[in-house]
């Protein structure tokens, strides 16, 4: 879809323009045409339009917005199918991502910082309260109106706690905002999402994230296994009260974080209000005797009816141990042989032969082991297994792909165009900014390579990033001659309209510049018409238009209106062009005393 096309969905919704896109999705600004008001439509990618996975998550995302109706989260007016595809019509939220605001400014005062947390709490609260947990907090889904209101974002990988789905075999979110659970692909709740706004509130005091590293993996398992640096060792001046909070946060066990949104807004308002914390920086204790109390207070009738049944099972297993122990002969100890490098199917008949069993656990790349050969075996080798047992191994998908495919990045932020180079297994190379009246600022206008081509991994790529419209600033041209100022702004690119005005103190004599307006040192844009006008001691002339004439059609009508003229001769392209008038100072329509003349441009 063009970015600029003018296309309606539903009969209601105008798409104007695209202004953002993300690996899954791209994101339009549009109008409601029956309300008369601004909307964001945010519509799947045509690459993922075919896949099921990505359309459940973006249907996921429509219907969960659509039962959560708060201040603080971006409203969703209604969603479908579109053109093959499927989109999400949207509340527009004019300002700036968190991310922005933090790349601009740096660190965030710790106040207005608490202030902002305090706002993606109650949108959280909202979210938790709905057995909801977001998964994918961080800056760049977070939008700062101008009021400084907050507004939480994407809901695509959001899900119930209610459901095992929470549990995830891959790493889901962005690598420097996911919680060490999350990397490790554990049951998840809602004290996942405080820690991802603990880093995103790392970084609004600090300017920084806690932990980098050249892939997600890196990354993640610095979450896992590391302790982020205090924010005070950063700023010497950050409050030890936000730094306790952020670190609480940042705990690497679930049970020693907050335990529930509510305590961390808590704590956040005592900061503002210089209260001493109540949550912060406590030991907290989650036994499992806890949560079967709690469980047992909350709904008694399953509990109790899973305490019988497991009783059962032990006493079941108890006493099958029992009597196989009395009734059985003991199994034989089968010595597990060295696997590695054999093919699976080899592996199998060789254990089906020692009266063992094989279990594929999972696959890998290598460049060493061949394709459905064995990398890595448990039990290890020479170990000891009783007779019937299971060995599991993992074998070799074949070697590690090295060349990857480089992917779009035109229109996308530049942060987030980098961390899609990394997530693709390349870099960001060297980084140019020009200006553009085509692409938001900071947004990527091309690549080099560019995109459908192959790359090595780690191969770097170019990119030229727009600063936004050039602007020029208007000098002061007032009490210069006109001829001179009119030139001068021409050749900055500005476009000039003329007037008259009589002289006054600020000039003393005529033809020259009394007012200009916009005024001097205003930045507009490139091709802006600036308005001039001129002292006049007398009458001015009103210029004509003289396209398509010849030098003689131009010398008679300049004579009988009685202008000046100068004759100035140029190099032509054509023939033809030969002593017709192919250019004028000034354009037509512009004023100038009678004393001025008019320079035609000549071609020889």
């Amino acid at each position: 879809m063009s970015p600029d096309s003018k296309i309606i969905i539903s009969n209601r919704f105008r798409i104007d323009k695209r202004i953002a896109s993300g690996g899954m999705a791209d994101i339009y600004l549009g109008e409601d045409i029956s309300l008369k008001r601004k909307v964001a439509v945010k519509i799947l990618s045509p690459n993922y339009a075919g896949d099921r996975n990505f359309v459940a998550r973006f249907k996921s995302e429509a219907s969960i917005l659509t039962k959560l109706n708060h201040p603080n989260i971006v409203e969703i007016y209604g969603w479908g199918k579109f053109d093959n595809s499927y989109y999400i019509v949207m509340e527009y939220v004019s300002g700036t991502s968190l991310k922005e605001l933090i790349d601009r400014k740096g660190p965030i005062d710790p106040g207005t910082a608490a202030g902002y947390a305090l706002q993606i709490c109650d949108a959280l609260g909202a979210a938790h309260e709905n057995n909801l947990i977001h998964r994918d907090i961080k800056p760049q889904n977070i939008l700062i109106t101008p009021e400084n209101n907050v507004k939480v974002t994407d809901f695509g990988i959001a899900k119930s706690v209610n459901t095992d789905v929470t549990r995830t075999l891959n790493i889901i979110g962005t690598a420097h905002y996911i919680s060490p659970e999350q990397a490790r692909g554990d049951i998840l709740d809602n004290r996942t999402d405080i820690y991802s706004l603990g880093v995103v509130l790392y970084e609004m005091i600090t300017g920084d994230i806690p932990f980098r590293g050249d892939t997600s993996i890196d990354i993640s398992l610095k979450h896992i296994n590391e302790k982020p640096v205090s924010p005070s060792r950063i700023i010497n001046d950050i409050p030890k009260n936000i730094e306790k909070i952020v670190m609480t946060c940042l705990k690497k066990e679930p049970s020693e974080r907050y335990e529930r949104i509510e305590d961390l807004k808590n704590d956040l308002n005592s900061f503002l209000k210089n209260k001493p914390l109540r949550g912060a920086g406590k030991k907290r204790e989650f036994t499992a005797a806890n949560t079967f109390s709690e469980k047992l207070k909350k709904n008694p009738g399953p509990v109790i009816s899973s305490v019988i049944a497991f009783i059962f099972m032990v006493l079941f297993i108890s006493y099958a141990i029992l009597y196989h122990r009395e009734e059985q002969p003991s199994p034989a100890v089968i010595q597990v042989p060295p696997l590695k490098s054999v093919s699976i199917d080899t592996a199998d008949e060789i254990l089906s032969l020692l009266g063992l069993k094989i279990d594929l656990s999972g696959e890998e790349k290598s460049s060493e082991i061949p394709e459905n050969h064995i990398i890595e075996q448990s039990p290890e080798p020479y170990s000891s297994i009783v007779e019937g047992g299971t060995v599991k191994v993992v074998i070799s998908s074949g070697e590690e792909e090295t060349v990857v495919d480089i992917p779009d990045l035109t229109g996308i932020e530049i942060e987030r165009a980098k961390e899609i180079l990394v997530e693709s297994g390349l870099k960001a190379g060297t980084i140019s900014y020009v200006f553009s009246e085509d692409f938001e600022e900071n947004t990527v206008i091309s690549q080099d390579p560019p995109q459908g081509s192959r790359a090595e991994q780690g191969e770097v790529i170019d990119l030229q990033v727009s600063r936004g419209p050039e602007t020029i600033i208007v000098p002061n041209i007032i009490g210069l001659d006109f001829a001179y100022a009119s030139r001068h702004l021409e050749s900055l690119g500005i476009n000039i309209t003329t007037g008259m005005a009589p002289i006054n103190e600020k000039v003393s004599q005529a033809g020259m510049v009394v007012s200009v307006e916009p005024g001097p040192g205003t930045a507009v844009k490139k091709d802006t018409v600036v308005k001039i006008l001129v002292s006049v001691a007398g009458p001015l002339n009103e210029i004509p238009s003289f396209e398509d004439m010849n030098i003689q059609q131009v010398r008679a009508l300049l004579d009988s209106l009685g202008i000046m003229y100068e004759e100035l001769y140029i190099d032509s392209d054509y023939s033809f062009q030969k002593d017709e008038v192919l250019g004028q100072w000034p354009q037509k329509g512009s004023y100038l005393p009678e004393d001025i003349p008019v320079i035609l441009y000549i071609g020889k």
